[in-house]
């Protein structure tokens, strides 16, 4: 926000002594605005559930710094899913000082009114931000605020957060106190009840009472048997003591309290409103519209486009990143030479050349493919595909004990393991979510991507399969698919066994089509290529730096090497170092699924990030070192012939059980970090790497034999 004096600098801000709550329902454009206002670029989606924690930012004014935060989406109080619960807890735990924007959208008006109608009998100062707007006058319909403004008591303002349109004017007013009214609408539902509800309060302390009302309110539908709202912290404003009070004077009123006359009470009240302040006539949105919804949505046809959508993204991954791929290794190659020219020959200018820049930029070789792969991702979202393709899953997921709701942190997966565990939250069910949360590791992550590429490039051919998809595509395709059903195989084995539960219904709101905002993708991009290179980063170099103390000490004699060139020494020391004894040692375990000691040594180091794997060979075979003939890694692969035999290392059938160890296996410190976490369980964890780890040592191992079978070796 540009309202910040150039006389006062960020530590001379005073800060306020209240928050901006942010809330409304899924998909009304809450977290854009969040971005707009505070400058924080929050991933956001055109999906529900895609906030699953409160996220907090800062407005700096020049009369101080104003925390606001931007609450998940909810379309009433209370609700089982965790995320839907951090909405509630956060409005009925409030500081008295916070004030509330409740962000409106014009399109879905009737169904965010029930939300803020419900929210207004806690009589927290707030105003409203009315969204899509411009969608709804596209449809030559219009909406009157001062209508709804003198309804419910407080202001509603026109807002759009994708343009920036009125955000402007929206800065200026939330930082006025003055601004926020307390909501007083003129609805009461029922005297009696209402007449009870007083009656009891008048004989109760309380801090909050608007709180405590609401919380009674439900307390009461509760005795009546017809609550609906679980998830409110009751024990928090009503112990027991004060509950078996409230029950007696329930049963002497003889009142019922049914939540469901309540509603039909609110939406009576709310359509004779909307009918004063809506105008004009729909236009009917049928068309092409329509009828992608009638391919998207089919049983058949949509999963053949999901299907064909996920190979053509694919093949663009193989495609467009090449000539990028190229150019940042020739870069990198091109600064590792730069910098030897500055070090003396001896360990420093090997460190340097090998172990830091040579580990971290073989990483950072697959960057574009990892970017294009997180862009098509957010396109996905931000279309309203996303939604669709969940809606499509649902049946099929129904016959592996899983709903549509499993199926967006499952595809979140494809991106990274951790987020999609922390986006189970939304998954009301227990048991389902602690399903998808043992089956999301089995999907293609980025991290894996590096080495699934490092491996293909090296040993399939590029030749196109029916003058369409080449060969590498159709492997790395083929892995995606392994994950995907891999993870539902395991589910279904899950809930068969240890988690025996009908699978949870699944309704959600198919979103708006929208074209996705470029610099809402461009953002989405860069933040997740910025943290993998972060985050990634710091363990390669750490990693690598260690890997190339071990792949060069102890030095091996000078009278070994009298009669040998620069390759030759290079193999040897590092045949003979720390690391060569370290995945010798591992060769008995190993060689049966095909894996030789370099092979084995990748496989130890990649447990604290699997995309260490490729950094962890680039040293071993030396690829940045000034005396590598090699061009780059793949070649170096395609040359390392075993010592015995002479024939090639990697052949199809040891890349294969290599690829398939890595579509199995849980290396990833990170993930069983979160599964601990968000189970509040060591059991978990360890029984996730345990039954991964099982899973993929047996399945490389078939993998491994019956291509030497087939003669693929």
């Amino acid at each position: 926000m540009k309202l910040l004096s150039s006389e006062k600098t960020q530590l001379e801000i005073q800060k306020e002594n209240y928050r901006i709550l942010l809330t409304g329902n899924p998909n009304c454009g809450k977290s854009t605005l969040f971005n707009r206002l505070t400058g924080l670029r929050q991933k956001t989606g055109n999906y529900h559930g895609v906030t699953v924690e409160k996220a907090e930012g800062e407005i700096h004014t020049d009369h101080g710094s104003i925390s606001i935060v931007d609450l998940p989406g909810a379309y009433s109080l209370g609700g089982e899913s965790e995320d839907k619960q951090v909405t509630t807890r956060m409005l009925l735990s409030r500081n008295r000082e916070d004030k509330l924007i409740f962000v409106l959208d014009a399109v879905a008006v009737e169904r965010g009114l029930q939300f803020l109608l419900q929210i207004s009998s806690l009589k927290i100062p707030m105003f409203v931000a009315v969204t899509m707007n411009d969608t709804l006058e596209k449809k030559g319909v219009r909406l009157d605020l001062k209508t709804l403004s003198k309804a419910f008591g407080i202001p509603f303002y026109f807002v759009n957060p994708r343009s920036g349109e009125g955000v402007g004017n929206l800065e200026k007013i939330l930082v006025e106190t003055s601004a926020y009214q307390i909501p007083n609408p003129n609805f009461i539902w029922d005297k009696k009840r209402s007449g009870l509800i007083d009656s009891i309060l008048s004989k109760l302390s309380s801090p909050d009472p608007d709180s405590a009302k609401f919380v009674l309110e439900n307390t009461l539908k509760e005795f009546s048997g017809e609550s609906l709202q679980t998830g409110l912290p009751s024990a928090e404003f009503f112990p027991e003591k004060t509950k078996e009070f409230i029950r007696s004077e329930w049963q002497r009123s003889g009142l019922q309290f049914s939540y469901g006359e309540e509603l039909v009470q609110r939406s009576i009240w709310i359509k004779k409103l909307l009918s004063k302040a809506l105008s004009g006539v729909e236009s009917s949105e049928k068309g092409i519209l329509g009828f992608a919804d009638k391919i998207l949505l089919h049983p058949v046809w949509g999963l053949v486009f999901f299907l064909g959508l996920m190979a053509l993204v694919f093949q663009a991954l193989f495609t467009w990143s090449e000539v990028p791929m190229d150019w940042i290794e020739s870069r990198i190659g091109d600064l590792a030479e730069w910098t030897g020219n500055f070090l003396p020959e001896g360990p420093i200018r090997s460190l340097v050349q090998e172990g830091m820049i040579g580990g971290v930029g073989a990483v950072l070789v697959f960057v574009p493919q990892i970017s294009l792969l997180f862009l098509f991702i957010g396109i996905m979202e931000e279309s309203g595909y996303i939604a669709r393709a969940s809606f499509l899953m649902d049946r099929f997921m129904g016959r592996f004990g899983l709903s549509g709701k499993s199926f967006i942190p499952l595809l979140s997966s494809a991106a990274c393991a951790v987020p999609a565990i922390m986006g189970t939250r939304t998954i009301e069910n227990k048991s389902d979510r602690l399903t998808t949360i043992l089956v999301s590791p089995l999907i293609t992550c980025s991290a894996r991507y590096p080495v699934y590429i490092l491996v293909i490039g090296t040993v399939f051919s590029s030749d196109p399969v029916f003058g369409i998809f080449s060969t590498k595509v159709l492997a790395l395709f083929g892995l995606f698919l392994l994950g995907m059903f891999a993870s539902m195989g395991a589910a279904f084995l899950f809930k068969k066994t240890f988690f025996r539960s009908e699978p949870a219904y699944f309704l959600m709101e198919l979103p708006r089509y929208q074209w996705p905002s470029l610099k809402s993708l461009v953002f989405t991009v860069y933040k997740k290529i910025k943290a993998f290179i972060e985050n990634a980063g710091k363990v390669i170099l750490f990693i690598s730096v260690i890997l190339w103390f071990l792949a060069n000490y102890p030095r091996i004699e000078e009278s070994k090497t009298v009669s040998l060139n620069p390759t030759q020494i290079k193999s040897l020391q590092i045949s003979e170092s720390y690391a060569g004894r370290m995945g010798k040692l591992m060769e008995p375990v190993l060689s049966p699924i095909g894996f030789g000691w370099k092979m084995g040594l990748g496989i130890i180091t990649s447990f604290a990030a699997r995309e260490v794997m490729v950094s962890t060979l680039s040293i071993v075979y030396g690829v940045q070192g000034e005396d590598s003939e090699d061009e780059n890694l793949r070649s170096a692969l395609r040359k390392d012939k075993d010592p015995e035999t002479g024939k090639p290392i990697w052949t199809i059938a040891s890349a294969l059980s290599l690829l398939i160890f890595f579509a199995f296996a849980c290396q990833c410190m990170s993930t069983l970090a979160v599964v601990k976490k968000e189970t509040n369980s060591l059991f978990w964890p360890f029984f996730l790497f345990t039954y991964m780890t099982i899973l993929a040592y047996s399945s490389a191992f078939l993998v491994f034999h019956l291509s030497k079978f087939l003669g693929w070796n």
